[in-house]
């Protein structure tokens, strides 16, 4: 096993390690040492890695998100429909997140994500973090409840929203 191969074997087992772990506690519960021990990789390849626990969730939170963006040759209209399909397939760990008050992380990687260009005017910048933070309240809501509608349907709902505002 070479040192790319290795390295990620150790992220995989840490973050492995820290879900488990935030199964039962919370995350400013655990301890590091909890983490390695679980993982079964020294401190020293959680601090070659990581800055903090939290850093673990950042990363893997980015891994998953870019492999539901390599779909992002769609149609924009079906991005929602799509991250939805996304937060299904991972629908254990968003809930985790949630449940542990964790799911802001999800927010900044939602803001990052729609919020590619630095150059936009203040007009651009309003409106898409009024898109950004719409649809990320619509999807909290929608993991606080427990995803209870498929994809196909809440993506519906969101759409019909769009129209019909007798709902509000």
């Amino acid at each position: 096993m070479d040192n790319d191969e290795r390295n990620q074997y150790v992220k995989v087992a840490m973050t492995k390690a820290l879900l488990e772990l935030l199964n039962t506690k919370n995350l400013k519960d655990i301890q590091i040492s909890e983490i390695t021990e679980k993982a079964q990789v020294g401190r020293v390849s959680f601090y070659r890695n990581y800055k903090d626990k939290e850093d673990i969730l950042k990363q893997y939170l980015d891994k998953i998100i870019k492999e539901w963006k390599l779909q992002d040759q769609m149609p924009f209209e079906l991005i929602m429909k799509t991250l939805f399909e996304h937060l299904v397939a991972y629908k254990d760990f968003y809930i985790l997140l949630y449940q542990k008050d964790l799911f802001y992380l999800f927010r900044n990687t939602l803001k990052k994500l729609m919020i590619q260009d630095n150059q936009l005017s203040n007009l651009e910048a309003y409106a898409v973090a009024y898109m950004t933070y719409g649809n990320y309240g619509w999807i909290k809501e929608w993991i606080a409840r427990g995803m209870q509608e498929s994809p196909d349907d809440i993506y519906a709902f969101m759409e019909a929203q769009k129209t019909d505002k007798s709902h509000i």
